[in-house]
């Protein structure tokens, strides 16, 4: 009841909602960070940190430029990893068109995009009991030329 009060906005139950966010300021040194997954309870309840790093790593690494063919961003995941999905993760960060473009200006967005569309199946998948938002941003990003 909570929860929900929180979204409806039920005013006897102010005095117990806390509505203050929590914020941390966090230094960063150049080149430590790869990426940051900004995420709701609904991904983090049934998806580790170890599982979503690896899901994002692996759809950046396939993105990267190099020669020959574009990898799966699930292959490097063993099936204990991407396990729980009944649609076929593999087919699912191409279904909006993101494999079918070369991975010029733009590859580095299509891989976080990518990434947060397979969190969000592979949370789903595990039947996660929340609302599941998911946000990728790359903090290795090349600037454009």
């Amino acid at each position: 009841m909570l929860a929900m009060s929180r979204a409806i906005g039920d005013s006897y139950l102010k005095p117990f909602v806390i509505s203050d966010p929590e914020v941390r300021v966090v230094e960063r040194k150049d080149g430590e960070d790869e990426f940051l997954i900004l995420a709701s309870d609904g991904l983090w309840d049934v998806v580790s940190n170890e599982v979503a790093c690896n899901v994002v790593r692996a759809c950046l690494q396939s993105r990267a430029p190099r020669g020959g063919e574009r990898s799966s961003p699930t292959s490097s995941l063993s099936p204990r990893q991407s396990s729980g999905s009944s649609s076929g993760d593999e087919d699912a960060g191409t279904s909006d068109g993101a494999g079918s473009e070369s991975d010029g200006e733009g590859g580095e967005d299509k891989a976080c995009a990518e990434a947060a569309f397979l969190l969000t199946k592979l949370a789903l998948a595990r039947q996660s009991s929340d609302n599941v938002s998911v946000v990728v941003v790359n903090l290795r990003r090349r600037p454009r030329s």
